[in-house]
């Protein structure tokens, strides 16, 4: 430990003269005033001189104790999104739908939020709905374990489920390192203008430089708050659709079905005939004359070449 020590005094001696000297060469060559720029970063070794220090103090300690050094706990970094597909009956699916919406507003926003819903409706037999929601993975668990139970209460099933899973280790350590070198190099602007003098439009300059970095910075603690929002909170959208049923619920339901449908089946011959009639009509009134002319002309040709009687 001593050892480190006289080390550490030694080079930082060492820097001090060193800077000192590369210090009066900068002035004569750019001017005092550009020099007080790099006097901010010299305190970077200290800093790093003293975690090692502390890094080595930690690590004699757990040698003497001969207790190993507690593991750090890894932080979540994977956003998951489900997808479900629920078959219910055609007077379920809205109500369904209602009952998912009540349960995340009763939740809390900080819970559970609403992205979107929707709903659509073709006749009585054919509804659809979708419900979008972002939640956390604790209430997310126990709201997907529920969910096949309440189908089948419903008188449904779900019909299909996904799990998609995004690894954002990598963009948030990206997006974490940017927003460090940012906010260094907003601190050593905001004190390179606080303690410069120099000429007006340097020192504009220097504001506009300011001003483009903190616009940076604050667009960067958005996308991190944005993915870390992802990471906290994963989505989950529900698809609600009525259910088909092909089997007949007695022996004379084909027969009922057929009277049922027979003005459906009726109406749509009608209108198949007056699509027919509406697309020949002009037809009709083009070729008429043209073939009554036609043969009107035919007709005067042939008396022109017929002899008449004496």
């Amino acid at each position: 430990m001593r050892r480190t020590w006289m080390m550490g005094a030694l080079a930082i001696a060492l820097g001090v003269s060193a800077c000192d000297g590369g210090r009066e060469d900068l002035a004569a060559e750019y001017g005092s005033a550009d020099v007080s720029m790099l006097e901010i970063a010299p305190a970077a070794p200290a800093e790093s001189l003293k975690a090692t220090d502390a890094a080595e103090t930690s690590a004699e300690a757990g040698g003497s104790s001969g207790a190993p050094a507690p593991a750090v706990q890894p932080v979540s970094t994977i956003a998951y999104s489900y997808r479900y597909a629920l078959d219910l009956p055609s007077d379920q699916v809205n109500t369904m739908r209602s009952r998912h919406e009540a349960a995340c507003v009763e939740a809390g926003s900080r819970v559970c939020q609403i992205l979107g819903s929707e709903s659509q409706a073709y006749g009585d037999d054919r509804v659809s709905a979708t419900l979008r929601l972002r939640a956390t993975p604790a209430w997310l668990t126990t709201f997907r374990a529920g969910l096949e139970g309440q189908a089948d209460d419903a008188g449904g099933r779900i019909a299909s489920s996904q799990t998609d899973a995004e690894d954002l280790s990598r963009s948030l350590t990206d997006t974490e390192a940017r927003l460090r070198a940012l906010e260094t190099l907003r601190d050593r602007l905001q004190q390179l203008l606080a303690t410069r003098s120099g000429p007006l439009e340097q020192l504009l300059q220097t504001e506009r430089e300011l001003a483009r970095v903190q616009g940076e910075l604050d667009a960067t603690r958005s996308a991190l708050a944005v993915l870390r929002d992802r990471v906290a909170m994963s989505q989950l959208t529900i698809t609600y659709q009525s259910e088909t049923r092909f089997a007949s619920n007695s022996v004379f339901s084909p027969v009922g079905n057929a009277f049922a449908n027979s003005l459906r089946v009726f109406m749509a011959t009608l209108g198949g005939l007056i699509y027919l009639v509406a697309g020949l009509l002009p037809l009709l009134l083009i070729l008429v004359p043209v073939g009554w002319l036609v043969r009107r002309w035919v007709r005067i040709r042939r008396d022109r070449r017929t002899p008449k009687a004496p």
